[in-house]
């Protein structure tokens, strides 16, 4: 049962937690996800590809004491046989780095965005042009080649742009496939999103209904293995299997940020016997027996109610959020409570 005595705009506090314990104990229908939205195969993922290169075409505001731009302009210019001697200085080029992302699958001609991010003292890279870089990958080979002129992104808050860094939309050149390895020992392997060994067990157990021949296990890693039978049509088992619906489980997390006052929790979040005094207050939550006591209260109030009076009395949720540390410090609160 919930003891109260009210003073002031407190009412908001007790209907917010009143509120908290009726959503915990109302039966809420089991809700299914497919597979593909809580966990991938392991070995599709992005890449990241990165290099360097020099923009050139500036009005003036590159690069003005940089000798890694002269040392690379010489080294460009004797690429194409032009051999000079002397100094290469000019605040009309600026050294970037570039990167980009490549798709597990991607192929040779494709074109990709790249970023253009200045590392000099370059007050801007407005106007200028790319000359051909190569992007490389972790491995040392070169993936992408880029090559063009930039645009820049708008700050949505303000109408001022950034001129140090810039986008090259489609401007990169794809120049060796990528070949995803995510078949080994016949089998593929999924990987959770958020592990989570419930979750596991209901994918293995869905899975084997539908492919009993697959086999479905955990394996080193946390990943859930699964065979691949034999004359099985590859994309339409792999498709299959991940618009299989599940049961997910979660942990259960109140997360707040107290910057604009937002609580947001799960429907799995409990909280045991208690007792909150604050200035006056006294909020008891206490066992009434094998049934939720919030129950009770459920008869003669609703969601409804509450907004209401949340919206009547227009206080703020500083409060409830102090009253949900206390809580939680005193391990009454079964959840991971997450402050932002």
């Amino acid at each position: 049962m919930i003891k109260f005595r009210i003073h002031s705009f407190y009412i908001v506090l007790i209907s917010f937690l009143i509120f908290f314990l009726n959503f915990n104990s109302e039966s809420h229908a089991e809700v299914t996800v497919k597979i593909r939205d809580i966990a991938y195969i392991d070995g599709l993922k992005e890449n990241q590809v990165f290099g360097f290169g020099l923009v050139i075409g500036l009005q003036g505001t590159g690069d003005s004491k940089s000798s890694l731009v002269e040392s690379s302009l010489k080294s460009l210019l004797k690429n194409i046989g032009i051999v000079e001697e002397g100094d290469h200085k000019s605040n009309n080029i600026a050294a970037v780095l570039l990167t980009a992302k490549l798709a597990a699958f991607s192929r040779i001609g494709d074109r990709i965005d790249v970023i253009v991010s200045s590392i000099g003292n370059a007050k801007s890279l407005e106007g200028g042009i790319l000359i051909q870089s190569p992007l490389r990958g972790a491995d040392g080979r070169t993936y992408v080649v880029a090559q063009g002129a930039l645009t820049f992104p708008t700050s949505k808050q303000s109408a001022k742009k950034i001129k140090t860094v810039a986008t090259m939309i489609n401007g990169g050149i794809i120049e060796q496939a990528l070949e995803p390895d995510f078949v080994r020992n016949n089998s593929i392997a999924l990987v959770l999103n958020s592990w989570d060994f419930t979750t596991a067990n209901n994918i293995i157990k869905a899975v084997s209904v539908k492919y009993p021949d697959s086999k479905p296990e955990i394996v080193p890693n946390g990943k859930v293995g699964i065979r691949i039978p034999d004359n099985t049509n590859l994309a339409e088992y792999i498709s299959s299997i991940e618009n299989i619906e599940i049961i997910p489980s979660y942990e259960a997390r109140v997360v707040i940020n107290e910057k604009d006052g937002t609580i947001v929790m799960g429907g799995d979040v409990k909280i045991s016997e208690v007792v909150v005094s604050k200035e006056g207050m006294t909020i008891r939550v206490e066992k009434t027996g094998e049934n939720a006591s919030a129950a009770e209260f459920r008869e003669s109030s609703s969601v409804k109610d509450i907004v209401d009076s949340l919206n009547y009395i227009g206080a703020s949720t500083t409060d409830i959020i102090s009253i949900l540390k206390a809580i939680n410090d005193a391990g009454a609160l079964h959840a991971n409570l997450i402050v932002k």
